[in-house]
C-alpha cells in the first residue's frame, strides 16, 4: 500500500502541476470553457465571474500538486482533492453521456479530449485520489514545516504572477490556429487528397412511439411502422480544416473574407469581440491607429461579434470612423485572446499579437513590419 500511495501521490501531483500550468498559460480560453458550462446548466449568475474562477481553479490545481509532492497539509488536500475529483468525474460523466459540451477544457487547447476520454481519465484521477486520501499515513513531508511554507509560499507567487500575467499579455504559448507564424488561408483548407467524410442515408420510423433508424438496404415492410423522417448520419469524419469557420460580412451582408487576404502587404487588424464586454477607454488608440495606417497606406480592419444596433452606437458615441466586419464569436475568441487585441498580418501570415494591456502605438507595429 506504501509503494502504491506513493506512486499515486507523484502522478497525481505532476499531472495537477501540468494541467493547472497549462490552464493558466490561457486563463482567458479556459473561462470561455466554464461560460460553457454556466449556459449549460443554466447558471448565468455565475457567468460573470468566469475570469476570476478559472485563475482560482489554475492556482488551485497547481498549489495543490505541488503540495502533494511536498507532503504538505496532506489531509486537507487529500480532502479537497477528493472533492474536487468526484465533482468533475459527475461533470465530465454527464458531458459523456449528453455531448453538450465536447470539450472539458482540461489541458487547455494543448491537449484535446473527446467526453467520454475526459471522463474515463477523471475515473483513473479518482482511483487514484482515492489510494492517497486512504494512504495518508503514508504521505511524509519531504521538509521541515518552514521550509515546506516558504517552498509553498514561493509557488503561489510564482503561479499567481504568471495567471495574471498571461491573462494581461496573451498566451506565453499559444496552442491555437491563430498562432504567430501561421498562414491563415492554409489552415482553412484540407490538404489534397484528403479523406472527406463518409455519409449513409437513414430513414427514421416510428412503431408504438418508439423512433427507430434503418439503413436503405432494411426499410421495415411492417405496416406499422410510420416514416418520420430522412437524414444524412456521418459514419466516418474526413478531414476538418483547423480554421473551418472564419468569415467576415459587411452590414449588408456582403463576404469580404477573401477581400481581407488579397493583399499580399502588411495589414493591422483590430478584434473586438464585443464592444461593451473588453477593456475600455482604448477608443481614441484604436481610431489614432486606424488613421496611422490610413496615412501609410496600410489596411486596418475591425472585426467584431457586436449585434448592428450596439455597434453602431458605440461607433456614434467614440466617434470611430473606420468600418467594422461581423465575424462570428468563435474565431474572433480563438485569433487572439483578448478583447480588444491586435493582430498583425503579412498576407495571410501572423506576424505579432498585442493584448488590451500592451496596446502599441502605430510606430511600435512599424518595427514589425520591418
Amino acid at each position: 500500500m506504501k509503494i502504491i500511495t506513493q506512486i499515486s501521490r507523484i502522478f497525481v501531483g505532476v499531472l495537477f502541476i501540468i494541467s493547472g500550468l497549462i490552464k493558466a498559460n490561457d486563463t482567458l480560453g479556459f473561462s470561455y470553457k466554464l461560460v460553457e458550462y454556466f449556459e449549460v446548466f443554466n447558471m448565468p449568475v455565475f457567468i460573470p465571474y468566469a475570469v476570476a474562477l478559472s485563475m482560482f481553479i489554475c492556482i488551485f490545481e497547481i498549489i495543490s500538486g505541488v503540495a502533494l509532492l511536498l507532503g504538505a497539509f496532506n489531509k486537507l488536500n487529500a480532502w479537497l482533492l477528493l472533492l474536487m475529483i468526484v465533482f468533475f468525474t459527475i461533470l465530465t460523466g454527464y458531458s459523456a453521456i449528453t455531448h453538450k459540451v465536447t470539450d472539458c477544457g482540461c489541458f487547455g487547447d494543448a491537449v484535446k479530449l473527446k467526453p467520454i476520454e475526459s471522463f474515463y481519465k477523471d475515473l483513473i484521477l479518482l482511483v487514484l485520489i482515492l489510494i492517497i486520501f486512504f494512504g495518508q499515513k503514508h504521505l511524509k513531508p519531504l521538509m521541515k514545516f518552514t521550509l515546506q511554507n516558504i517552498a509553498l509560499s514561493v509557488a503561489f507567487l510564482v503561479v499567481t504572477f504568471f495567471t495574471f500575467y498571461t491573462y494581461m499579455f496573451l498566451p506565453i504559448k499559444d496552442f491555437l490556429p491563430y498562432k504567430i507564424g501561421n498562414n491563415i488561408q492554409e489552415k482553412m483548407v484540407c490538404p489534397p487528397g484528403s479523406p472527406v467524410d463518409s455519409v449513409v442515408m437513414v430513414f427514421i420510423y416510428e412503431k408504438n412511439g418508439v423512433k427507430e433508424e434503418f439503413d436503405m438496404n432494411n426499410i421495415p415492410s411492417d405496416t406499422n411502422y410510420k416514416f418520420l423522417d430522412r437524414k444524412d448520419k456521418v459514419v466516418r469524419e474526413g478531414c476538418k480544416p483547423p480554421i473551418h469557420d472564419f468569415s467576415l460580412t459587411d452590414a449588408n451582408g456582403n463576404n469580404y473574407t477573401d477581400s481581407l487576404f488579397a493583399n499580399k502587404g502588411y495589414k493591422l487588424i483590430l478584434v473586438q469581440l464585443t464592444v461593451d464586454g473588453g477593456r475600455v477607454g482604448l477608443e481614441k488608440q484604436m481610431a489614432l491607429l486606424a488613421d496611422d495606417c490610413k496615412k501609410d497606406q496600410k489596411e486596418f480592419w475591425a472585426l467584431t461579434a457586436t449585434s448592428p444596433d450596439k455597434l453602431e452606437e458605440y461607433r456614434h458615441q467614440n466617434q470611430l470612423a473606420f468600418q467594422y466586419y461581423t465575424v462570428d464569436n468563435v474565431p474572433l475568441k480563438s485569433m487572439v485572446r483578448s478583447n480588444p487585441g491586435l493582430v498583425l498580418m503579412k498576407g495571410s501570415v501572423v506576424v505579432k499579437k498585442w493584448s488590451a494591456y500592451n496596446f502599441p502605438t502605430y510606430d511600435i507595429v512599424t518595427r514589425y513590419m520591418k
